[in-house]
């Protein structure tokens, strides 16, 4: 099982808003929207109740025409972080791990996930988010028009933590060896920090109150925060919410969701 995310808060972030594009001034377009918004929610509402996410046919849609530029180096430099985590003895996480756990998915890519760390499943597999809120996070994935393979998903600190407790401080700063490369060399449009540890590893929220749904950025990349998936196993009625954040990521990256 992967870490939870945090109770949601109430006060106001201190972050500015990420908007990539302005609001359109005319009042029958913003209603016009606004309609639109309000049809696509009643229609999620009809179908599912509130309690998951959509469920649209799963279609493969590339996130680049090609392959990138640059593309077998990506992965060879990659790949040479992740033989090195797999060695990595930085901090004590290290004494518990049965694999270490660098990441899934496809570096070409335009979003990237990030979690908080490994648990049970992942340790056992060397692969993120393999467990019950990795399924719910591939529904996630599919609902907003990627493949299961068509995102870039990581975590925080690439070793289990002792009972799946958040990492530490010191921890997640010996990981960041990994993680800020391996972000730097992926260079996705749109970052989703899954849980409060992960958005506050990318600075991108304040140390208290509100912090899910306000965009950051991390070295120019807007970052979402939201509530990581093994939460919304907990509780299930804050699904509707983080739909609304990854519908906004969308946005961001100039894409609809699939019409079911």
């Amino acid at each position: 099982m992967e870490y939870e995310g945090s109770e949601p808060g109430t006060a106001k972030s201190t972050k500015p808003a990420y908007t990539p594009t302005e609001v359109a001034a005319d009042p029958e377009n913003e209603l016009a929207s606004v309609i639109a918004g309000a049809q696509e929610l009643l229609q999620w509402e009809e179908t599912l109740g509130g309690t998951g996410f959509p469920t649209p046919e799963r279609v493969a849609i590339p996130t680049s025409e090609g392959a990138r530029e640059g593309s077998e180096d990506l992965r060879a430099r990659l790949q040479v972080l992740t033989e090195e985590a797999a060695e990595c003895t930085r901090c004590d996480l290290h004494r518990g791990r049965t694999k270490s756990v660098f990441a899934r998915g496809n570096p070409d890519t335009d979003l990237v996930f990030v979690g908080e760390g490994p648990g049970y499943n992942e340790d056992q597999q060397g692969l993120p988010f393999v467990g019950r809120a990795g399924q719910l996070l591939d529904r996630m994935i599919a609902a907003m028009g990627y493949d299961r393979e068509g995102v870039y998903i990581c975590n925080v600190v690439k070793c289990r933590p002792p009972e799946n407790r958040t990492p530490l401080p010191t921890e997640a700063q010996a990981c960041a060896h990994f993680l800020v490369p391996q972000l730097e060399l992926v260079k996705p449009k749109a970052i989703v920090a899954l849980g409060r540890c992960a958005a506050e590893n990318l600075e991108v929220v304040p140390p208290a109150g509100r912090w899910r749904g306000i965009w950051g950025e991390w070295r120019g990349i807007p970052v979402m925060p939201t509530y990581h998936p093994a939460f919304l196993l907990r509780s299930p009625q804050f699904k509707k919410p983080v739909w609304e954040d990854l519908q906004a990521v969308l946005r961001v990256l100039n894409r609809e969701a699939p019409k079911r």
